[in-house]
């Protein structure tokens, strides 16, 4: 059975993603204001990748940034092929749209803030993207795109993101995000309030 998320607007499907990273959606909803985010996130397989974003939002809005960094980029890695094949249907305007939303309101803080140590981010990327690798896939697939294609389409966007991530490294050193940070008026050092460690 073929299974979609996105049979919805893009005005709609930005706006329940940008509620739901401003903690918005729940009360929307008429469900509890502050959920438990780890009911989501305990077994990740089982529910969509963006069902993760308010979980994420909350561990971020708590003070756990250090959960709320791996979670985003094990995010990053399952939606990536959800945009791939919504931008291939539609031109982007559902998954696609609300991954960039989230990116840009959520990624964008977390990737500021995670980046005043260089080791804590590569450590951090490095144990989300091993943790994903042993998460069974979510059953669902967009309309159109048989089991098959749809395997591996999720093993392409993971080998992309792994291979762009160690990138990442082979070509910057710790000092030269460090310098970059300096020069940018931005901080340098060990994470502020990271809240809990890692517990996957």
């Amino acid at each position: 059975m073929i299974h979609t998320a996105f049979h919805v607007t893009r005005r709609s499907i930005l706006a329940t993603g940008c509620a739901a990273i401003g903690g918005l959606a729940g009360a929307a909803r008429s469900a509890p204001l502050d959920p438990g985010p780890f009911e989501i996130l305990e077994a990740p397989e089982v529910r969509h990748p963006f069902d993760w974003i308010e979980p994420i939002a909350l561990l971020w809005r708590r003070g756990d940034r250090l959960q709320a960094a791996f979670w985003f980029y094990v995010f990053q890695i399952r939606s990536r092929p959800w945009a791939e094949a919504d931008r291939e249907r539609t031109g982007g305007s559902g998954a696609a749209a609300l991954r960039a939303s989230v990116n840009e309101v959520l990624g964008r803080p977390i990737n500021e803030w995670l980046g005043s140590d260089p080791a804590a981010w590569k450590e951090t990327g490095t144990a989300a993207i091993a943790f994903e690798k042993r998460l069974g896939f979510h059953a669902g697939r967009p309309d159109g795109i048989d089991a098959p294609v749809w395997a591996a389409m999720n093993q392409r966007a993971r080998q992309e993101y792994e291979a762009d991530f160690n990138a990442l490294w082979s070509q910057y050193s710790f000092a030269d995000f460090e310098d970059a940070r300096r020069s940018n008026g931005l901080h340098v050092g060990p994470l502020r309030h990271p809240g809990s460690p890692l517990r996957w």
